[in-house]
């Protein structure tokens, strides 16, 4: 077991080894590098020592509306020190509502480079936490991961973000500078229905490369259609625009 590289299940829920981190028993996945398709892990202080060598986590919880989210520790996260990959996934049991299910100081390891999140809801005032991890190129934010009408940037976050997906949001407002999302490539924005329009900040990326939109409304079909004359004017030949339909990938 501690030579272990690659841990992955369909859907699993593993037991937290109490008896076995008390009685000194359990064995340390010092090479454990990923771990995928777990459900309701705790991640406690004691836990995380046993595998502070991941490098890709996929895990979802479910909500039963009893449970406190703070009992899994998703602050210790930022612990993983080693940890590039992260795929996390809410959702609730029975369709039970629920609001702002992460704690305030979720927080995540700085070495990261590609993250999923997916029902979590936190208010977009919180994605701080998010822009400011530096080695981060790849966010996919699925059904409804942030809520709030507002989304504005601030200064100095996503500096290396080359791939960014917003499917199934509340969204109306973006607003973004031209000096924001600097190394920026590619925008998947799916199920956006209530986005007024895509930030006119967007189109002036240089280094922008596609848009791409699923069942958006008109509004953000033409200010897509006016970033594309606006990078064309720029020399950007290249640049391309995709109108999708049908489920997300």
């Amino acid at each position: 077991m501690s030579l272990l590289r690659h841990l992955l299940f369909v859907r699993s829920y593993l037991p937290y080894p109490t008896d076995a981190l008390k009685g000194g028993s359990f064995v340390p996945l010092e090479n454990l590098q990923t771990l995928s398709n777990v459900i309701n892990f705790r991640w406690t202080k004691e836990v995380l020592e046993m595998m502070l060598n991941l490098k890709k986590l996929v895990i979802s919880y479910e909500h039963d509306g009893q449970t406190e989210w703070s009992s899994y520790c998703f602050d210790n996260f930022v612990h993983l020190h080693q940890l590039e990959v992260l795929k996390c996934i809410f959702f609730a049991k029975c369709y039970i509502k629920y609001q702002d299910p992460l704690p305030v100081n979720f927080a995540f390891p700085q070495k990261l480079k590609r993250l999923t999140l997916s029902g979590c809801r936190i208010s977009w005032k919180n994605m701080t936490v998010v822009g400011s991890l530096s080695n981060l190129e790849v966010l996919k934010l699925k059904f409804h991961a942030f809520e709030g009408t507002v989304w504005e940037l601030n200064d100095g976050e996503f500096r290396r973000l080359k791939l960014l997906l917003i499917h199934m949001t509340d969204l109306e407002h973006w607003k973004v500078h031209k000096t924001h999302l600097p190394s920026l490539q590619r925008l998947s924005l799916r199920y956006c229905y209530n986005l007024v329009e895509i930030p006119s900040g967007i189109g002036k990326i240089p280094t922008l490369e596609e848009i791409e939109l699923c069942e958006c409304k008109t509004p953000v079909l033409i200010s897509a259609q006016v970033i594309q004359d606006e990078q064309e004017s720029l020399g950007n030949n290249g640049f391309k625009t995709i109108q999708n339909e049908g489920p997300t990938r």
